[in-house]
């Protein structure tokens, strides 16, 4: 399992989450598995994410304060605060010292405007260079809504689908929109990183035969792109999983 390999080898994981739908759940998810599993594991961002509640909140750009806090604790979110709600990304060189020492580094890399579903822009997402892996999240509540109200870059999306802002969101744009919104264009700038999809948000039977669908649909069309990686897709329900501290071990397959 790539957990006790990891853990052997004393390499961290370092993940990024892009997307929308349910990033931010889904980090807080893993972080508190792999703090179950013993492990020390710090959450920031290289974008902005909303400032947390908890004493396990570092704000600056300090390895050492996070260092101490992951002695204390096994666990903290450390950013810059921008506002009462809201913070910034410590530097990259924070994060790099911060590897020798923390077990795992889960890293909001996108921004979504609290919508459910997104394609990026040419600048987005914001990946840390040691990422070795990055998970690309859609939430399934977005279909069946109209596109104008569901999805951030909305512009972005209909151009590469022809699809209009009035148009319902259905299986196959969500899954054209992730092939070409976030798969082939990730897979060209990063190489080496391995991608991961997660439909969240399958909250019932019924939403995970649809999450089904979409990933096989997803499955499909990047497999016509004649890309040589093989990419999981996994419908998934973050808020279930956290809530019912469920087991995580395929994840880490």
């Amino acid at each position: 399992m790539l957990l006790k390999e990891k853990s052997k080898r004393r390499e961290p994981f370092v993940w990024s989450f892009a997307g929308a739908g349910g990033k931010t759940t889904g980090i807080f998810c893993i972080a508190e598995y792999l703090q179950r599993k013993g492990l020390r594991v710090l959450v920031t961002t290289t974008t902005h994410m909303a400032k947390p509640d908890s004493n396990c909140f570092v704000p600056g750009n300090s390895a050492d304060d996070i260092r101490e806090k992951l002695d204390e604790e096994g666990f903290c979110v450390a950013g810059i605060p921008l506002t009462e709600r809201k913070i910034k990304g410590i530097s990259t060189e924070t994060i790099d010292e911060v590897l020798n020492y923390a077990d795992a580094v889960l890293i909001e890399a996108d921004g979504s405007a609290r919508l459910p579903f997104k394609v990026p822009a040419s600048h987005e997402p914001v990946i840390y260079p040691k990422t070795d892996r990055i998970l690309v999240v859609e939430g399934l509540s977005a279909l069946g809504r109209p596109i104008n109200d569901i999805c951030h870059r909305k512009e972005l999306f209909c151009d590469l689908t022809g699809l209009e802002g009035e148009n319902w969101l259905d299986e196959n744009g969500m899954a054209e929109g992730i092939v070409k919104g976030y798969l082939c264009p990730m897979s060209e700038r990063f190489p080496n990183m391995n991608l991961t999809v997660i439909l969240n948000q399958a909250d019932d039977e019924k939403k995970e035969a649809v999450g089904e669908k979409v990933a096989g649909k997803v499955t499909s069309l990047w497999n016509r792109q004649k890309k040589s990686k093989r990419i999981p897709v996994y419908p998934v329900s973050w808020r279930r999983m956290r809530e019912e501290k469920e087991e995580l071990a395929w994840l880490f397959i």
